[in-house]
């Protein structure tokens, strides 16, 4: 049993670690997530901002060790799938682990903030969006039909006469989606401290799911005022009616809608219980991990290192030329075609996306669609840039499966161990499209 003077030896003694291992934890995070996340992007401004505002300390409760297990939990996590995502979940839940153990208790705004602004986020909202993309396109077409019988649609394309217009430009992939849930957790984090009350977790994730859908309504009338108004992208016209529809359909909405949550089912902060003094387990949990993040980057560059090896067993196709590259891709051209096959190693790894990749490469997408080939799912598309055009063609493909669906087939990768790689085909020609596909679909290309 600890004794009052040897429980203050404790306290002196954990002054040096409570100061220490932030800064040590927040530069290990600048060096090691330096890839991971767009620093000088606005949207990394705006979720420090929302940090900010969110991390209150209840500085009445500390001696907490929750955060400690779920950084221990992904420390262990990332030690297997050295992916990105996992030691930023190790460093935020350390970082709050030191939070918790030595200052006190945060609320779950922090913990829903931290979710939000992973990049990991951001790519699952951009590529799962992807078919609401295409029905908005549907809507917004049907809707401009009735005042415009000229208007069409064409798989993301909505037609005008000569002038298109694309559900991606108008859309902006539902990027304004994380901006709008980060304004959300904001407008609750100030409704807190102005009313004094905190929100049950159950009334966050109702308004969080509320802005997900203003969003969407967002998103469907902006694309309508940009074609109604021919308003192409990149000119301040475009990006002013994009911040427009941003403030009128969902902030405006979700002011009142926030303050009557707050005033009906927030609850008033209770009289706290006395302070908890820091356990000694916890300062035992609290050393072996600071040991592992530390330590953990020279074991985790050496499983990628090894990991990074290996390439997909990819057939050599007739008349192609054929070279390895590098994250598990495989490079084959022919006169007339460009196949590219990137081999995904794992259910949970981020894939590379055509409509990440060319875009990185200066291509916009146009009439983007899902068609149906030889009994099987792909997405086609055009790609445009200045006076260029390409088209181009995707799928996910295992020895055993084909699919064009993200759900699809990381639930089969799930549940079966099969590994499957994206098959991205390009050509010069629309007319050569087609048969390229149906020779690739006949093709055993997995090996």
């Amino acid at each position: 049993m600890l004794t009052l003077p040897h429980t203050r030896l404790m306290e002196r003694g954990a002054k040096l670690p409570a100061l220490l291992l932030p800064a040590i934890y927040t530069m290990l995070g600048i060096i090691q997530l330096q890839d991971y996340f767009p620093w000088k992007h606005p949207f990394f401004l705006l979720s420090v901002i929302a940090m900010v505002l969110v991390c209150r300390i209840d500085h009445t409760r500390r001696g907490s060790t929750r955060c400690g297990w779920i950084a221990l939990f992904f420390l262990l996590l990332s030690w297997q799938l050295p992916v990105f995502t996992f030691r930023y979940a190790v460093l935020i839940t350390a970082l709050f682990f030191v939070i918790e153990y030595f200052y006190g208790r945060l609320q779950p705004l922090a913990f829903i903030t931290a979710t939000l602004i992973a990049p990991a986020i951001d790519f699952v909202i951009n590529v799962f969006s992807f078919p609401i993309r295409l029905w908005l396109t549907g809507m917004a077409g049907k809707l401009l039909a009735g005042i415009n019988p000229a208007v069409t649609t064409s798989g993301n394309m909505i037609l005008v006469g000569n002038n298109e217009f694309s559900v991606d430009t108008a859309c902006m992939g539902l990027q304004m989606m994380l901006t709008s849930l980060l304004c959300g957790v904001m407008l609750i984090a100030l409704y807190q401290r102005r009313y004094q009350k905190v929100l049950p977790v159950t009334g966050i994730l109702v308004i969080l799911m509320a802005v997900t859908g203003l969003n969407i309504i967002a998103n469907l009338f902006r694309i309508i005022l940009l074609v109604q108004f021919a308003l192409p992208p990149e000119t301040m016209a475009h990006d002013a009616m994009g911040i427009a529809a941003l403030v009128v359909y969902v902030i405006l909405p979700l002011i009142p809608g926030t303050r009557w949550m707050l005033q009906r089912y927030g609850k008033v902060r209770q009289p706290a219980n006395p302070v908890k003094q820091p356990s000694l387990y916890g300062a035992v949990l609290q050393l072996v991990l600071s040991g592992g993040i530390i330590g953990g980057p020279l074991f985790i560059t050496r499983v990628q290192t090894a990991g990074s090896e290996t390439n997909p067993a990819v057939k050599h196709l007739p008349g192609y030329s054929y070279a390895k590259m590098d994250d598990h891709i495989i490079k084959q051209t022919s006169a007339d075609a460009l196949l590219y096959v990137k081999g995904i190693p794992g259910f949970y790894f981020t894939d590379h996306q055509p409509m990440i990749c060319w875009k990185g490469s200066g291509f916009g997408f146009y009439r983007i669609q899902e068609v149906n080939i030889a009994g099987t799912k792909v997405y086609t598309a055009e790609l445009k840039k200045e006076n260029s055009t390409l088209y181009t063609a995707w799928w996910y493909e295992s020895r055993t499966r084909r699919s064009s669906s993200q759900l699809e087939w990381r639930w089969d990768a799930l549940c079966s161990g099969n590994n499957y790689y994206l098959v991205n085909i390009t050509v010069e020609k629309g007319a050569l499209l087609e048969p390229e596909i149906r020779r690739l679909l006949s093709t055993y290309l997995i090996q």
